[in-house]
């Protein structure tokens, strides 16, 4: 092509009307098949100018940033672009132009994507070549791949202690089962007396230990939740009734908000209890004597939702990012993989268990699960009005 145009270049004082005008047509062709390939690339391509205007973009640019190439054309580019893809294209629009860059942006409208942008200089011209390319399934399939890794690792400590420590726990257990009862019989001696308080710390200390190992056994077994229809509100309640004795002892009292009717989903009654038991404990533990743990059920036309907010100290955003990994704790007797298990569950009926915090303001989990049937809403029309 270059050769093309240098051959036009160097003969053009010498060709006649005619000829000029079957170039011309011949360059106009060129231009139509490339803007037609440039436009059916799933690839976003965009040109700005050496002011930062936008002049060039194809329609995969507009899919992916969001815009309109009709309405922005023109305009900065940096004002174009949504959420987080416009800062770091204005950082290039000032005055890293020159340079050819590679990074990634999150946006948030029109919706959550990662966003690979590469930029080349166009010397020739003064502009810049734009490159988009969404990766949001490439990054979020490397996230399921390293959740599974650390499942895996998960798993495979998990059956070394279970094996290695669960047989001698039995046998301690019954040995000391065996002495506290001969130390009973002599209640009236001090000695068996003291020496009984400590036979029931070590048969404590030992319940940890094996609730440990439940832990780590529960984290590897495979969730296969038995479905059947249900609503979110039963579970709920059984919850809340095998935990009212640890909220009075805590003085955390609940604000349940129930509406009248909740829609069913397929649910495995007992999982989703043991979920939502472990939120409401880890709320209530989270908060000071005194404190209300809110819980709402709620739902729309896709998917039913128990959220539970907590008023405690809450996390930073780096605990928060961390929160749904094993053995992340900030309890003294907690193990780490409640909230690991958890969320497995929920995603076990097709849902998912999200965690949202504000340090000094307390955390909220919002439990996702989709509807039985799910409606449809109709968009209007001009026709309906």
């Amino acid at each position: 092509m270059p050769g093309f145009f240098d051959s036009v270049a160097r003969r053009i004082g010498k060709l006649d009307a005619e000829s000029l005008r079957r170039q011309y047509e011949h360059l106009a062709e060129d231009r139509r098949f490339f803007e037609a390939l440039l436009r059916s690339m799933h690839e976003g391509v965009m040109v700005v100018g050496g002011r930062g205007e936008l002049k060039w973009a194809n329609s995969a640019a507009e899919r992916i940033a969001g815009f309109s190439y009709e309405r922005a054309r023109g305009r900065p580019a940096a004002q174009i672009l949504p959420g987080g893809f416009a800062p770091a294209a204005q950082e290039h629009l000032e005055e890293g132009w020159t340079r050819a860059a590679v990074r990634e942006v999150e946006i948030s409208y029109p919706e959550r994507k990662i966003v690979s942008v590469e930029t080349a200089p166009l010397e020739s011209r003064g502009e810049t070549l734009l490159l988009l390319r969404d990766v949001t399934a490439e990054r979020e399939r490397e996230a399921d791949a390293l959740e599974s890794g650390r499942n895996d690792a998960v798993r495979e400590l998990a059956s070394g202690v279970a094996h290695e420590i669960g047989n001698p726990l039995n046998a301690l257990t019954i040995h000391l089962q065996l002495l506290a009862r001969e130390l009973r019989k002599n209640a009236g001696d001090e000695r068996c007396v003291r020496w009984l308080k400590d036979v029931e710390t070590a048969r404590s200390e030992i319940g940890r230990v094996d609730s440990i190992i439940r832990g780590f056994l529960a984290a590897i077994r495979p969730v296969k939740p038995l479905l059947s229809p249900g609503s979110l509100a039963v579970p709920l309640q059984r919850a809340l009734a095998a935990l009212k004795a640890h909220l009075e002892n805590s003085g955390v009292r609940v604000a349940l908000d129930l509406p009248e009717s909740v829609p069913n989903a397929m649910i495995d009654p007992g999982m989703i209890e043991q979920v939502f038991f472990n939120l409401a404990k880890n709320a209530a533990e989270a908060m000071k004597s005194g404190s209300v743990l809110e819980i709402t059920l709620r739902y729309d036309d896709m998917n039913v939702e128990a959220v539970f907010r907590d008023h405690g100290s809450g996390m930073a955003p780096e605990e928060l990012a961390r929160i749904f990994e094993p053995y992340r704790t900030t309890k003294r007797d907690g193990n780490g993989l409640g909230l690991m298990v958890s969320r497995r569950i929920v995603r076990a009926h097709g849902g998912e268990l999200e965690a949202e915090s504000k340090q000094g303001d307390g955390t909220r989990f919002t439990v996702r699960i989709p509807r039985l049937e799910r409606r449809v809403r109709r968009l209007s029309t001009s026709e309906d009005s």
